[in-house]
């Protein structure tokens, strides 16, 4: 709830913001598959999921792209012992339908962390944190070793690391103010990347609500300057138009410290259709399935249209699946599908709209 009262917030702010941007004719060339991606979580998680079909489902709608949650708790619960099997199903599934995967690194288990039970706690040591993407590029990169287990897959690496997730809220990076402490997380991880898989792209956090603020602090902070190979962005408000005024602003954020060739992924991207589902609604937040269609089709169109010129390397929407009952979290409600009580999935209008933006890209 504090993330969606920051929206509304967000969202206020920026209505007296300059216009956005709107040039006369979109980019000329289309963008690439991959720039049209999914979350894949939730419902998606449950083992009984024939996660096949599902993905089967992606690439008909013209997904190229999955951000995969790889917890650090999760996978390494203690020191050198680790449990890929959740993730091992996502990065195969994947591989055989031709789907990029970003690795969302993140979370931080007990013995890492001070000893705490709360994973947003952040590790004590960032090498730790590098280590632990070490494990993970030694599973999934160019040479990892689930592709030695599974030679009947084609080989497609993970290429692509995100260095944890929203870290300027503290519902998701207990220590604030987050950037001495990120920034020595990223510093870590950096190398320790790039060591691993030299070709790698090493994306910062995507932070949310004033995130092209926290970005400047963030590229402001002291210490050696900050290297990372595209930076990304949650641009959550109520309207589209404002939403692309985020993206523009933190794409300002970064040329003005001298980033000006580093790309931008949004990794997530949302609108909830919770709206008759749920009470209390947010403010210019949670809207009918039919608004969250149309706001889909509204920003992707401005996002297309302005693709080149902010360096717009991918967008994520959030999410695949959503259960969409029983939850007074609006993100319950963001899905392109509806995962059913009978284990079946329901199109949603937003998927035909997401479908026929992403065709209609593919044809230029």
């Amino acid at each position: 709830m504090l993330r969606l009262l920051a929206f509304v917030l967000a969202s206020a702010a920026l209505l007296f913001a300059p216009a956005a941007l709107t040039p006369a004719r979109a980019d000329a060339k289309g963008p690439p598959r991959a720039f049209f991606g999914v979350m894949v979580n939730g419902p998606l998680d449950a083992d009984t999921v024939d996660l096949d079909a599902r993905a089967a489902d992606m690439t008909a709608a013209g997904v190229g792209s999955w951000r995969v949650e790889m917890a650090w708790d999760a996978i390494e619960p203690a020191p050198g012992q680790f449990a890929w099997g959740a993730t091992d199903r996502k990065v195969l599934t994947a591989a055989r339908h031709g789907i990029d995967v970003l690795g969302l690194a993140l979370r931080a288990p007990a013995w890492a962390n001070g000893g705490s039970p709360d994973p947003f706690v952040p590790p004590r040591r960032p090498a730790a944190f590098a280590g632990y993407l070490r494990a993970l590029i030694g599973r999934y990169g160019p040479r990892g070793s689930l592709w030695a287990e599974h030679p009947e897959v084609p080989r497609r690496a993970v290429r692509a690391w995100e260095i944890w997730n929203e870290p300027n809220l503290v519902d998701y990076f207990r220590t604030q103010p987050f950037q001495k402490p990120y920034a020595a997380l990223l510093r870590a991880a950096y190398p320790a990347v790039k060591a691993a898989d030299p070709g790698a792209t090493v994306l910062m956090a995507s932070m949310a609500n004033f995130s092209w603020r926290d970005l400047a602090r963030l590229l402001s902070v002291g210490g050696p300057r900050l290297r990372f190979d595209a930076a990304g962005a949650h641009p959550f408000s109520g309207r589209p138009s404002n939403a692309l005024k985020i993206v523009r602003l933190n794409r300002e954020a970064l040329d003005r410290r001298g980033y000006r060739r580093v790309p931008l992924w949004l990794t997530e991207l949302t609108w909830s259709s919770a709206k008759g589902k749920k009470q209390p609604l947010t403010q210019n937040w949670e809207t009918t399935e039919a608004g969250q269609a149309q706001r889909l089709r509204e920003m992707y169109g401005l996002l297309l249209r302005n693709r080149t010129r902010l360096r717009l390397a991918r967008v994520f929407w959030y999410t695949w699946a959503t259960v969409d009952a029983g939850s007074q979290n609006s993100f319950d409600y963001s899905g392109l599908t509806q995962a059913l009580p009978d284990g079946t999935f329901r199109a949603k209008p937003a998927l035909g709209a997401f479908r026929a933006v992403a065709r209609a890209a593919a044809t230029r």
